[in-house]
């Protein structure tokens, strides 16, 4: 019983990490996220950000992801830092 409570507290924070996340990509907040995220937010798909983002959207934004050779369901966490330049290039942050 104590194992089931615990991982139910796991899907719980990243389920929270995951709304937080889109929520902040929904606001264009996207260095935040691709560079100072927590542990769990680092487990969400950048397809997801990319999917709320206000310049792109689901179709716009996965030709993104494609253009620069970004699986659209690697996690934040597995981007490499080359990666992580060049998406935040694209959305007109600074890197």
């Amino acid at each position: 019983m104590e194992s089931r409570n615990r991982d139910l507290e796991t899907v719980s924070r990243l389920r929270t990490a995951r709304l937080h996340a889109v929520g902040a990509a929904s606001r264009g907040e996207m260095e935040s996220l691709l560079r100072h995220s927590t542990p769990e937010a680092s487990q969400v798909y950048v397809v997801k950000l990319f999917d709320v983002h206000p310049r792109f959207g689901k179709v716009a934004g996965r030709r993104l992801l494609a253009q620069l050779n970004v699986p659209p369901f690697a996690r934040v966490a597995n981007l490499s830092s080359q990666q992580v330049d060049a998406l935040l290039q694209a959305v007109g942050e600074p890197s």
